[in-house]
């Protein structure tokens, strides 16, 4: 249940520095705190997540009626800041630097800078800004870790020597489309008071801090790994995928994607392998896979009712390929929910 600001025996140190600068009321969901901007200031929230010791994460979804600036340095002290613009734009700055870096649509960047040098976000008015924000603290968080047997132990270590020996720090990134499928699970969405569904969100977070240390590891490194798509190709793509999620019913095609989206089959193909690492073909078999396993779980329909619902014509090939992703036959999955 939400609790009001006034119930709260305590509120995060980094929330209340975000209520300085964007006023509004603050509320708890289990150990969710949520900054709801009042309607002088403009529309949207800024949801706050302490993941761990050491590890928090902002989601800004929001749009403003004047400019304002965040200092995301006083947010979180000695930490290093991962940020990903999944809609709109905005700015990074440090303080007396008159360089200021456009962050856009589906980039990264990665930001750190000393006690004694602010570094802040600048976000423009009537800009619809969905930004999510994860801050690691590199004693809390970079020690334990590089001491520890963990699949990023030896990346932490040399990412955090190539930023932490410096006084500041600011990495714009490339394009990932990868962030932005997990994100788009967790923007929008009201998070459940089940343990379970929690852990499954905090999870998402972990996953999208992974593919940043992936990606930022490989840019330093100077290898080779984008998609050379440019940014409009990148959201097009974006679009087709949550066009095949919403009507994974309709007998898609490469031929009436790139009618649909105007991406040539090669731009297409592409994009696909670059996102998901599947064919677009594999793509839509998957969605339809997914679409009929949430079916058999949540609805009364027959196996044969899910099959032509989700597009497909053969309940004998619908079988076999989902019992090859779920290791169950559709009737005995069924049976076990």
């Amino acid at each position: 249940m939400k609790k009001l600001e006034n119930d709260l025996m305590s509120i995060p140190s980094e929330l209340n520095v975000l209520k300085e600068h964007l006023q509004g009321n603050i509320t708890v969901d289990y150990d969710i705190h949520t900054l709801t901007l009042d309607s002088a200031v403009g529309n949207g929230q800024v949801r706050y997540t302490n993941l761990q010791s050491g590890l928090q994460t902002f989601d800004f979804n929001l749009k403003l009626d004047k400019d304002v600036e965040i200092p995301i340095d006083s947010m979180t002290s000695e930490s290093i800041q991962f940020l990903y613009c999944l809609e709109g734009h905005c700015y990074h700055q440090f303080e007396t630097f008159e360089k200021v870096t456009l962050i856009e649509q589906f980039q990264t960047a990665v930001a750190h800078s000393d006690k004694d040098l602010a570094s802040k976000i600048i976000i423009k008015k009537a800009n619809h800004l969905i930004l999510n924000i994860i801050c690691v603290n590199k004693k809390e968080y970079f020690d334990k870790f590089s001491k520890e047997n963990n699949p990023f132990g030896k990346k932490l270590q040399r990412l955090l020597y190539e930023i932490g020996t410096k006084s500041k720090h600011f990495h714009l990134g490339s394009y990932s489309l990868k962030i932005a499928e997990q994100l788009k699970l967790l923007f929008g969405v009201e998070h459940s008071n089940e343990v379970s569904e929690l852990l499954s969100q905090k999870g998402r977070y972990y996953l999208v801090l992974a593919k940043h240390i992936e990606q930022f590891q490989t840019e330093i490194e100077n290898t080779s790994n984008t998609s050379g798509l440019l940014k409009n190709e990148l959201k097009l793509i974006s679009q087709v995928s949550d066009y095949i999620k919403q009507h994974p019913e309709m007998q898609h095609s490469i031929k009436t994607l790139c009618l649909e989206s105007g991406l040539s089959p090669a731009k297409l193909q592409e994009g696909f392998k670059f996102m998901f690492e599947r064919t677009v073909s594999d793509f839509v078999r998957n969605v339809r896979l997914e679409k009929s396993e949430k079916l058999i779980k949540t609805t009364d329909l027959t196996i044969s009712e899910i099959v032509y619902s989700v597009g497909l014509t053969s309940r004998s090939y619908f079988c076999k390929i989902f019992k090859k992703k779920y290791h169950y036959s559709p009737k005995e999955y069924k049976s076990k929910k």
